[in-house]
Order: structure tokens, then sequence, then C-alpha cells
């Protein structure tokens, strides 16, 4: 199982925290923020302890915590009970806090006009410079697995079908669909929940009903530049008896053989100056792939087969 969400929020913050904690809610979901929120908690306790300087600060527990999964770095469920008749999740995770955005905030939020401390200018400056590196790295890790990991394609029963204009001409007939990965989908969102703004903006991405107002224009560029519409599907088939391989690009996920190309519908469009990630759609296509012996030749007794979707094209296409 890929476990998207716990690798795409990785940082390598030398300042971060491990806690097992618990909680419990009507989902898995929520039982989730509840635990992240304990972990929250707790660490805002341990920065108080360890931080004279923001004892006397006010925390603004409410803000910190309605932002919880902002610093949660990584995390793994240990243990997970579902109560059926009273509609209860109850969850044990491993986290690990990002102890030095949390300290960035603190620092922020508890500034008071009426000193001047030269060490807390310098923290603010230190973290922020730290802040900006992981969310550079955040940004990389998640649009690095776009759009391999960032979908499912589901494959249906194959056949072989002859030329309607030639009856030596085979070809294999593989209807798919493909959806958006849920797990992708969040991780998304995470990531772009670090960056907006609560302002109207031109650059924008639109995930579902959700619209994130980005005016950080590194990460615009970078996004458009991943989700720049040029996705095909691959065929991959692997001979399990002489491990020889077979990888081809066979069209884009636009495409339907015999149709215009684009009339399949968009998982994604790109509205102006932004991203409109449609995550409802789904395409409905086959892939109507030509064959011969001679292709084949190499391959031997049983096979496995897989449609995937990438941005590039095998070599040996």
């Amino acid at each position: 199982m890929r476990l998207v969400l716990a690798v795409l929020l990785i940082l390598t913050s030398p300042l971060a925290l491990a806690i097992e904690v618990q909680g419990e809610g009507s989902s898995l979901e929520e039982a989730l923020n509840n635990a992240f929120k304990v972990a929250i908690d707790q660490e805002v306790g341990v920065i108080l302890d360890t931080e004279r300087h923001l004892k006397n600060g006010k925390i603004v527990h409410n803000q910190i915590l309605s932002y919880s999964a902002g610093y949660i770095t990584t995390y793994e469920i240990v243990h997970h009970i579902h109560i059926r008749d009273r509609n209860i999740h109850q969850v044990t995770v491993d986290v690990t806090v990002a102890s030095s955005k949390l300290k960035n905030f603190l620092l922020s939020s508890n500034h008071n006009p009426q000193f001047f401390n030269v060490d807390d200018i310098k923290a603010q400056i230190r973290l922020y410079k730290e802040g900006q590196l992981d969310g550079d790295k955040l940004i990389e890790n998640t649009l690095k697995y776009f759009p391999e990991e960032a979908f499912n394609v589901q494959m249906s029963n194959f056949s072989i079908v002859g030329s309607f204009h030639n009856p030596r001409e085979f070809f294999l007939e593989i209807p798919y669909t493909i959806t958006w990965d849920e797990k992708y989908l969040v991780a998304l969102q995470e990531l772009l929940r670090l960056f907006e703004l609560d302002i109207t903006l031109h650059t924008f991405v639109k995930v579902g009903d959700e619209v994130f107002f980005i005016s950080d224009q590194i990460l615009m560029r970078k996004i458009k530049q991943v989700f720049n519409r040029r996705d095909f599907v691959v065929l991959n088939i692997n001979s399990l008896q002489n491990g020889k391989v077979l990888n081809t690009c066979v069209q884009s996920i636009r495409e339907k053989p015999g149709e215009p190309w684009g009339s399949v519908k968009s998982l994604y469009t790109h509205s102006g100056r932004g991203i409109d990630i449609k995550s409802n759609n789904i395409v409905d296509s086959f892939v109507l792939l030509p064959i011969n012996e001679n292709e084949l030749k190499e391959l031997q007794g049983t096979s496995e087969m897989t449609l995937t979707v990438s941005k590039n094209c095998p070599q040996n296409s």
C-alpha cells in the first residue's frame, strides 16, 4: 500500500519530536486530526519549558490547533479501532512534529512591541530561512509523484480484435478507466494550505470545490510545469517466464481511438492563470495496440500486463 501522504510530508528539519498519541472521532480523518492536536499541544508545552523568552507570551492555542496537520512531518497509525455501534474511530499514532515551525509561529505570535530582543529577531530570521528550505522540499516531494502516483488506472478484460479493413491485422484492445488517487489529492491540498492566502488572486489552484489562492509565483510556476497536460498511458507487458519486458507509450490520457483528440473528459485544465483539478472526473477509454507475432516473440508463457500514466514515454516505445 502506498502511504503517499506520509511519504510526501517528510521534512528534514533537525528540530523534530516523535510522540505517540491517541485520538478519536466519527471518522478516521477526524480521529487522526484530534491525535495531531494532542501532539501539537504537547510540543507547545515543550517549547515553553525550554524557551524562557516565550513564557510570558500569549499563546493562541485555537489558532495553532486549527492548523495542526501542517506541523506534522510524518505519522504512522499504530492501532485503529472502529466501534461501529457508536460510530467512533479510535487511533494510536506515532507522530513527528516539526517543532521548528511551531517555534517560528510562537515567536511571531508573541512579539511584544514594547520590548526589543535581538536574539528573538535573529531566531525569527533563522527559523524563517529553515521554513523556506522545508517548504521547498515539501513542494519537491509532493510534485515529483505526479502523474505516476496521482492516478488510479483500472483495466477491464482485454480482447484480440481484427481490423475491419485488413483481416490479417490484429489489435490488442484494453478498456480502462483513470481516476484521481485520493491520497495524492489529500497530500496536494495539505501542500496548498501551507501557501494559500485569504484574499482573491488571479493565481490559484482549484481542487474539486476548494480554491487555494497562491501568491508564491515560484510555486505556481512549478505546479504549471508539472501539470502540463502531456500525460501518456503506458502499457507494460512483463513475461513471468523469461523476464522480458515490453514498455510502450500508447496514447494521451485525453485520447480515445476513433474519436477526436480531447473528446475524453479532462482530469485537470488550465484556467487563466490557475489550475482546475476536476477531482470527480473519470477518463473512460481503451487502448488499441497493433500486435503481431514478431513483436511478441521475445515474450514467453504467462505475462503480466499493466497500464500506468507517465509524463515521459519509455525509451523503447
